[in-house]
């Protein structure tokens, strides 16, 4: 049985990949800041930005896989009215809190004959978005990471995607922010899984996944 663990597993989308992965029979593993109970998951109340606890928890894993790195913040605000702080806290969940696990992830699975690690980035990784600067500037650190990484270790066996969603249905903005056009966490959960069971020879490094209204 193949062990996955999952970061921002609370809810959203990252709850609906944890909900996935157990439904398919993986050893899930949800972690989080709050607590929660995920049917099938065993979950770990840890905050990606608390490094010590993050290469605690990966060093006491028996194997490791897959890495869905799903944990991040976004704030919608004009650039004129948007704080130092904000941005200082959306790349400390974004991107340092994602570089631990990734390299965490990536040092385990280099020395254990090889893993798959999922960076949860958005289509703001790809292009400007207006009123979200900080949110935009994080999704395309966290891209430029996972290419520097998969281009240091795929001859290792690591593998490392990039995943590009448009809009999901999560709530993450507010309910000001709801998208009709917006991909359901459901669906776009199972296509992370679908990426898990893609023989290890074929290394997809990013992917960019949006609407068909858009």
């Amino acid at each position: 049985m193949k062990t996955v663990l999952v970061t921002g597993a609370s809810r959203g989308l990252g709850r609906a990949i944890a909900e996935t992965f157990a439904a398919g029979g993986y050893d899930t593993i949800g972690v989080a800041r709050s607590v929660c109970e995920i049917p099938g998951v065993r979950t770990v109340q840890l905050d990606v930005c608390d490094e010590a606890a993050v290469t605690e928890l990966i060093g006491s894993l028996e194997t490791l896989d897959v890495v869905v790195n799903n944990a991040g913040i976004a704030r919608l605000r004009p650039l004129l009215e948007t704080p130092t702080t904000d941005l200082r806290e959306i790349l400390e969940v974004n991107v340092i809190g994602a570089f631990v696990v990734m390299r965490e992830a990536a040092r385990r699975m280099a020395t254990h004959g090889g893993g798959l690690i999922i960076n949860i980035a958005s289509d703001a990784a790809l292009k400007g978005i207006a009123n979200m600067a900080p949110y935009a500037a994080s999704k395309h650190a966290l891209l430029g990471l996972a290419r520097s990484v998969s281009a240091e270790l795929r001859g290792q066996g690591v593998r490392v995607c990039t995943y590009c969603p448009g809009p999901i249905d999560t709530g993450i903005l507010g309910p000001a922010s709801k998208n009709p056009q917006a991909l359901q966490p459901a669906d776009i959960a199972r296509t992370i899984v679908h990426l898990a069971e893609l023989p290890a020879g074929m290394d997809i490094q990013e992917m960019l996944v949006e609407p068909m209204g858009m």
